[in-house]
């Protein structure tokens, strides 16, 4: 299983209302380019999110256990 960091999880919350592009996610988290691109190649990995067209991606009922789990 993978160990989620901060940048996952806060990518993740950006994706818990709806689907998200990396252009977004970079604006809700602040992080940059390449740890958003970095991050969703992980998580998409994991099976945490999914990429559903290109540049669009959205959260899966696995990385929605993930972000309770780890806010409890």
């Amino acid at each position: 299983m993978v160990e989620l960091d901060d940048r996952d999880l806060s990518v993740l919350a950006v994706m818990v209302d709806g689907r998200a592009n990396p252009y977004l996610i970079r604006e809700e988290t602040g992080l940059d380019k390449g740890d958003v691109n970095t991050v969703l190649v992980r998580l998409a990995r994991a099976g945490y999110v999914e990429q559903v067209t290109r540049g669009l991606y959205e959260i899966t009922d696995k990385g929605q256990d993930a972000l309770e789990t780890e806010s409890e």
